[in-house]
């Protein structure tokens, strides 16, 4: 069985699998070449440093690729580390993929029943046409279904973009149906599934998580209005003002132009879509770094993201203590 990332701890022997993410030849003040190896499960990151025969592996050795390694756990700036003394690429049948890769919680095909479900409630032709457009598209679907939803911010893992949809549809559903008067259901629910699709060209994730050439030159919501245009522009009588407020929601759904988009949020449906989309980014980045920190300290670690600590111990009801109550 595969040692975890997690299940590491310092002064220990390690021999186990990774996947090996970056890595880079340096050169110490002594003048020594080190290697410096990213190495990665679905349980986290580690660091490997290999000094014996670093020029010779860093030729031998390829990015993107699971290895078995042997070293010994270290901490460096209070995160493990390793001293790798041997490293080698691993053969198929020594590793299982499921070990890197993490699937969201509940499986693919949940997420994508949930998907199919939410659609079929729509009652607006055009908007039901599109999507459809989407989901008969083999190509698209496949990776619409397994993508990230990012690289480390929120819905990190495979399924994560499908995930982070439907969710979103979900919660400006429930928003349209308390306010029938302002937002306009359909349209808010077809902005919902069409906001973040450009990811789905903007990420490589199969062993190492990175951004597509594609996607550092436009970016997912530049990508985004460009597969969306590309898709209305096959169909035949798609009304212009509702492709107009479908794009802005695209466009606009990260808020503001310093956090990336082109423009603000114009309508109630972009708004709309802004907060909720947003909610559930937060949401999702605040459980998996709680889930991530040491459960039996009371304050999680600094998140540049939440830009906090967490308190994160438990409420017992026990500490009782009278309360003083000012004269």
């Amino acid at each position: 069985m595969k040692l975890m990332k997690k299940d590491i701890r310092p002064n220990t022997q390690v021999t186990t699998f990774f996947a090996l993410e970056s890595m880079q030849l340096k050169k110490a003040k002594s003048g020594n070449n080190y290697l410096v190896l990213g190495l990665h499960d679905k349980t986290g990151r580690i660091n490997g440093y290999l000094w014996e025969e670093a020029v010779e592996m860093a030729d031998t050795l390829k990015e993107k690729t699971i290895v078995k390694v042997r070293g010994v756990a270290d901490t460096h700036n209070g995160s493990i580390t390793l001293r790798v003394d041997r490293v080698r690429k691993a053969e198929k049948d020594e590793v299982d993929l499921g070990d890197f890769l993490e699937v969201v919680p509940g499986g693919l095909g949940l997420w994508h029943e949930k998907l199919l479900r939410i659609v079929e409630t729509l009652d607006d032709i055009h908007c039901k046409r599109l999507i459809n457009a989407f989901l008969e598209d083999e190509g698209f679907l496949e990776l619409f279904i397994t993508s990230p939803g990012g690289l480390s911010v929120h819905h990190n893992y495979v399924g994560g973009l499908l995930e982070h949809t439907v969710s979103s549809m979900e919660m400006v559903s429930a928003m349209a149906e308390r306010h029938p008067a302002l937002i306009d259901r359909d349209q808010v629910i077809t902005g919902a599934f069409l906001h973040d699709i450009g990811k789905t060209r903007e990420i490589y994730w199969e062993i190492g998580r990175e951004y597509t050439t594609e996607g550092k030159l436009f970016g997912h919501i530049l990508i985004g209005t460009m597969m969306f245009q590309e898709k209305i522009a096959a169909m035949k009588n798609f009304p212009v003002d509702l492709a107009n407020r479908l794009c802005h929601m695209i466009a606009s759904h990260h808020g503001t132009l310093e956090h990336g988009s082109p423009v603000k949020p114009s309508t109630p449906e972009a708004i709309t879509l802004h907060m909720m989309e947003a909610y559930d980014a937060r949401i999702n980045h605040l459980y998996r770094h709680m889930g991530n920190a040491d459960p039996e300290k009371d304050w999680s670690p600094y998140d540049r993201i939440l830009e906090t600590e967490i308190y994160q111990k438990k409420y017992t009801g026990k500490d009782v203590r009278p309360i003083a109550v000012a004269a």
